[in-house]
């Protein structure tokens, strides 16, 4: 993870409507890639498969190193509104009326907290939730997504300039990030893990008592005369 010592040994990415870059603050350099129609079209992932593997192409082709990433979505791929102070349910038709004329299946969303009222963001989850987890599938650890919206300045694109002002904001984003770092793989149903673990235990304990039982009622019967 990053610290205060080591905010020049990360990696910064820009998601925008029509290309991903990438910033390597160890070598102040920027590497573009370009969504072509066929992969990403209107911020919908067209070809996951290809995607996926062009990405590794990327990674491989300017031999980026596994290290923490920022992720910041641009304003051409984040949707947001502001609201006012409203009462809770006038709040919650708000939000819901907000999510359901998104134009995807499934989105990622966050309520940011403003001086006042609130700022709502939603994302495309398909496009955000590929790109993160092929660069976790490449050993790179995402510390935060957060939109362009709430750094202080709008990124447009990754120069030196951008860069170091989000290497100066690093703490504030990790706090506001859209996306907790890294997804944990679900756990089993808790139930299903009684079952084939301690409950399989005590059954085992029973049955094998059940025939410890049986075993020495029959070594009695064998070893005791028979009496009229």
């Amino acid at each position: 993870m990053m610290g205060n010592e080591s905010n020049k040994n990360f990696g910064i990415i820009l998601i925008d409507r029509s290309r991903m870059e990438y910033f390597d603050m160890n070598v102040k350099k920027q590497m573009v890639f370009n969504f072509s129609p066929n992969l990403v079209r209107d911020l919908e992932v067209i070809n996951r498969i290809d995607l996926e593997k062009q990405i590794i192409l990327f990674i491989n082709f300017y031999k980026l190193n596994p290290q923490s990433l920022v992720i910041v979505l641009s304003e051409e791929v984040i949707f947001e509104i502001l609201v006012d102070e409203v009462s809770d349910s006038q709040f919650e038709l708000t939000l819901n009326n907000f999510l359901y004329h998104l134009p995807f299946e499934e989105t990622i969303h966050k309520i940011y907290r403003q001086p006042k009222g609130y700022r709502i963001v939603a994302v495309n989850k398909d496009l955000i939730e590929t790109i993160r987890h092929m660069f976790i599938k490449m050993g790179f650890y995402v510390e935060a997504i957060v939109p362009t919206s709430i750094i202080g300045i709008n990124v447009k694109t990754l120069d030196l300039a951008a860069a170091n002002f989000i290497s100066a904001k690093l703490n504030m984003i990790k706090d506001q990030t859209l996306v907790t770092s890294q997804i944990q793989s679900k756990p089993k149903n808790p139930e299903e893990k009684q079952v084939f673990g301690i409950k399989r235990v005590f059954i085992l304990l029973t049955f094998f008592s059940l025939l410890l039982i049986l075993l020495l009622f029959m070594l009695y019967r064998q070893t005791t005369p028979f009496r009229l």
